[in-house]
């Protein structure tokens, strides 16, 4: 057998990561056709074939699920040799792959230390895609994703950022026309408008001084994927909404939206997580500790 050629190891470790030549061509910066000769190339090499292709799925042999494991163990002791040498130069280098959901783009506090970043470490190539799920962060090659309220599974670690006040907010005039709400259950009779990727869709929770919290069920008459759209139609009088601080801070300031409920209203956390059976790289570690300080 030919010397180990590093090139075709990654080609095919990445097209089965993705499950897909198109996709691999795409993060490997190669045309389909380069990754599907290449392919060819280590089946001749070994003499076996590796990948069996269908017009819309691939599948392993077993020499092929073989391989992807020991080759899987061949990358990560080089990447984990590359970050040993960054270590020990004080130096980063190489891709950031983060999870973002959209809402933190309005995080203005957030945006800017990821800006300080990458002026601070200018060698990393950050690459930010927008998402909420944490199902996929290994598949997709993720080295961290940003989420706002409970980790749903063990199986991930995760460091706090910080906490991030709810509000419950209404224009003036809209409180004008139909009245203030004064305690939680008083929501009943409102408009209000709910942030469809909520955890608890269209119940709201409030905490109580004499018991822990009570979930509110509303008649949610509007539903957004967007939490900036909501803050923007209660601004313009349509019902009331809730929205996490950073959005609605400055408007309230403004006098454009009041806070409401503010004796019931709720926190939740900022976190940024990463899989457990992954170590966290030195590049995961600085920018996390680039965020905390």
């Amino acid at each position: 057998m030919k010397n180990l050629n590093l090139n075709l190891v990654t080609t095919f470790y990445t097209v089965v990561k993705n499950n897909s030549f198109s996709q691999a061509a795409d993060e490997l910066v190669l045309s389909k056709s380069v990754v599907s000769k290449q392919i060819r190339q280590l089946e001749n090499e070994l003499q076996c074939t590796l990948i069996q292709r269908t017009t819309r799925t691939l599948s392993l042999t077993e020499q092929g699920k073989y391989l992807y494991e020991r080759y899987s163990k061949i990358l990560d002791d080089i990447k984990e040799a590359h970050d040993v040498i960054d270590q020990r130069n004080e130096t980063l280098s190489g891709s950031l792959k983060i999870r973002f959901p959209i809402v933190l783009e309005h995080d203005l506090n957030l945006v800017q230390k990821i800006a300080s970043f990458a002026q601070t470490y200018p060698t990393v190539e950050l690459e930010i895609i927008y998402g909420y799920t944490l199902d996929d962060l290994v598949s997709n090659g993720i080295d961290l994703a940003f989420h706002i309220g409970a980790i749903p599974d063990s199986s991930f670690r995760c460091r706090k950022i910080k906490d991030i006040g709810t509000k419950v907010i209404a224009s003036p005039r809209y409180l004008k026309e139909n009245g203030i709400p004064i305690i939680p259950s008083d929501l009943k009779v409102h408009r209000c408008m709910n942030y469809r990727s909520c955890l608890t869709k269209d119940k709201w929770r409030f905490n109580y001084v004499d018991k822990p919290h009570e979930f509110v069920e509303l008649n949610s008459t509007i539903r957004s994927d967007s939490e900036a759209m909501l803050v923007e139609m209660a601004k313009n009088g349509v019902g009331v909404s809730c929205a996490l601080d950073f959005l609605v801070d400055d408007y309230i300031e403004r006098e454009e939206l009041v806070s409401l409920l503010c004796d019931y209203t709720w926190s939740t956390e900022l976190y940024v997580v990463y899989p457990s059976a992954v170590v966290a790289s030195h590049k995961v570690r600085t920018f996390i500790d680039h965020l905390l300080q």
